[in-house]
């Protein structure tokens, strides 16, 4: 284990021993079989052997990634967590604490009336849904394991591999790709707290990466730096997920660097769906065929529709609603996404869209409703709309409309007063100030023509 922001390597022995601790400190402030843990530590080492511990002790693991602190005392409010192990003061109530190593704690929270019952050795995947707080999604430990076994065997993935990775470790993209390849066979990991295109070549040379999972993003962001004409021949694999990517990017990277960026497509709700093995660059670019063990259906009356997805690797539910809630896109055995593909004549997966309301930001799913009852709720705001717009760099940003109620208020002072309750990447990156917002016939609100409005260069 390469810990490249903090300069140090760990062994497999020195992971173990800090499994034992973790174990040890859960067991002292009273966590037993089925309590929930949540994990708000980072991309450290020690998520790992948070990871094993968890599902060892049997507990329900909620890793949290990026969150402000409101946002995090709300999830683990909302997730009836009994303890939290995080190197941040939380707002949040706690009668026993522990230390473990590199400043980090275990707080014992208050116990809960109704402790929630989410089972034993299961993770909880957050994904975006419908209301303020992400879903999580229940992933027992088998569906862990038929995740990781998919991803190594459709990737090539062995034991001898490197994976270099700055994507957040409590995504479900890189529990897939990085965490559990290094628990079923011992893949070694090269781990940064945050992606610097500018430092990404020295940290492959640095770890002797071969593998690199990333999103689209920072894909974009090496091709922008003129100076890399070369990767070191050891880097052998480039993946991509999270949205999809710039065929340009895909193209650059072919032929200047001579690697094909391959394609990848996922959910926190069903692990691994499909991977592009190919060397050709396609048009229309697509994410390739299923999975292992995977079947992909589409459900709609024409070619295009919504992505079915079964298999070993789905969840059993959502917490606290599964299967059994008749509105649930868990049916048929199965998961109803809600992305638009087709199948094309190789049948490889094409994506053309999503038929939700979800924003994809750098990989990062944001609900723009979320986004506006934040932004209706701060002073000088009459009304507020958001949208996702395209962007070259992120795939999507937010752009929000604001109605206010006197000129003194700023895209900075609504940005400031954001911060503390958004995460950085759900705050719009662009505020645009009308009078009202527009209506069409049907007096709804008018999305083309705030879309025209965003594509105007001269509204900002």
């Amino acid at each position: 284990m390469h810990s490249l922001s903090e300069g140090r390597q760990l062994t497999f022995a020195e992971l173990l021993d800090q499994v034992k601790a973790v174990r040890r400190a859960l067991a002292d402030v009273g966590i037993g079989r089925g309590s929930c843990v949540a994990s708000l530590v980072g991309n450290r080492p020690l998520f790992f052997s948070i990871v094993v511990a968890c599902l060892d002790l049997g507990a329900a693991l909620l890793p949290i990634g990026e969150a402000t602190d409101t946002e995090a005392t709300a999830m683990l409010e909302e997730a009836g967590a009994a303890a939290v192990i995080t190197d941040r003061q939380l707002p949040i109530a706690s009668i026993r604490n522990v230390p473990l190593p590199d400043g980090v704690r275990a707080l014992r929270l208050a116990d809960r009336p109704l402790p929630p019952a989410y089972g034993e050795s299961v993770v909880l995947k957050l994904t975006s849904g419908s209301t303020d707080l992400p879903r999580a999604a229940l992933a027992n430990e088998q569906h862990l394991i038929s995740d990781g076994r998919h991803i190594i065997d459709a990737m090539g993935i062995g034991s001898t591999d490197v994976n270099l990775t700055y994507l957040p470790l409590s995504h479900s993209y890189a529990i897939g790709n990085v965490v559990m390849p290094l628990l079923l066979q011992g893949t070694a990991v090269a781990l940064r707290q945050s992606f610097s295109p500018s430092q990404f070549v020295h940290d492959v040379d640095a770890s002797g990466a071969t593998v690199f999972p990333g999103v689209p993003f920072m894909f974009a962001h090496i091709r922008e730096l003129s100076q890399i004409d070369r990767l070191p021949p050891r880097l052998r694999l480039l993946v991509t997920a999270g949205a999809r990517i710039d065929p340009a990017t895909v193209i650059w990277f072919r032929d200047r660097l001579n690697r094909k960026v391959h394609s990848f497509y996922g959910s926190s709700e069903t692990g691994g769906i499909a991977y592009d093995d190919s060397d050709d660059v396609a048009d229309p670019l697509h994410v390739g065929r299923a999975m292992p063990e995977t079947r992909v259906e589409i459900r709609g009356e024409t070619g295009a529709g919504r992505i079915f997805v079964a298999g070993n690797a789905v969840v059993s539910g959502y917490a606290p609603a599964g299967r059994g809630d008749p509105a649930s896109p868990f049916r048929d055995g199965g998961f109803l996404t809600g992305d638009i593909g087709y199948l094309d004549g190789e049948n490889r997966v094409v994506l053309t869209g999503r038929g939700s309301p979800l924003v994809n930001i750098a990989g990062r799913k944001v609900d723009p409703a979320e986004v506006e009852r934040v932004l209706a709720g701060l002073p000088g705001v009459v009304d507020a709309r958001v949208l996702g717009v395209s962007c070259a760099r992120r795939g999507q940003e937010l752009v929000a409309f604001v109605v206010r109620s006197h000129s003194a208020l700023t895209p900075i002072a609504i940005r400031q007063r954001c911060a503390g309750t958004l995460s950085p990447y759900k705050i719009p990156r662009r505020i645009i100030f009308i009078d009202q917002l527009p209506i069409d016939a049907r007096g709804k609100i008018d999305r083309r023509a705030l879309e025209a409005l965003a594509a105007d260069p001269h509204d900002a």
